[in-house]
C-alpha cells in the first residue's frame, strides 16, 4: 500500500529545491522556489559555478527535475510537493 502512495502524484503545492553537491559526498541546498519558472536563473548560475567542463544535462521527462554534472560536481533542480499538515504515519 505504501509502495502505491508513494506512485501518486502529488495533489498539493509543489516546490522547487535547487541543490550542489559532488558525488559520493552529499550536497546542500541552496534555495527553494515557488515554481521552476523563477528559478531557472539560480539554476543556470549554480550550473556555471561548476569548477569542471559539464559533462552531462538532462531533464527528468516525468518530473520535469533538471540536472547538471561537471567532474564529480552536481547541481539539481527537483520539485517537491510542500506539506501543509501533518502525515499519517
Amino acid at each position: 500500500m505504501a509502495e502505491l502512495a508513494h506512485r501518486q502524484q502529488p495533489t498539493g503545492p509543489i516546490v522547487w529545491v535547487l541543490s550542489k553537491g559532488a558525488d559520493h559526498e552529499g550536497g546542500d541546498v541552496l534555495g527553494v522556489y515557488a515554481s521552476k519558472e523563477v528559478a531557472k536563473g539560480p539554476f543556470a548560475e549554480a550550473a556555471r559555478a561548476i569548477p569542471f567542463d559539464l559533462d552531462a544535462a538532462w531533464q527528468d521527462e516525468e518530473s520535469g527535475a533538471v540536472h547538471a554534472h561537471g567532474g564529480c560536481d552536481w547541481v539539481s533542480l527537483e520539485p517537491h510537493p510542500l506539506i501543509i499538515a501533518p502525515q499519517l504515519t
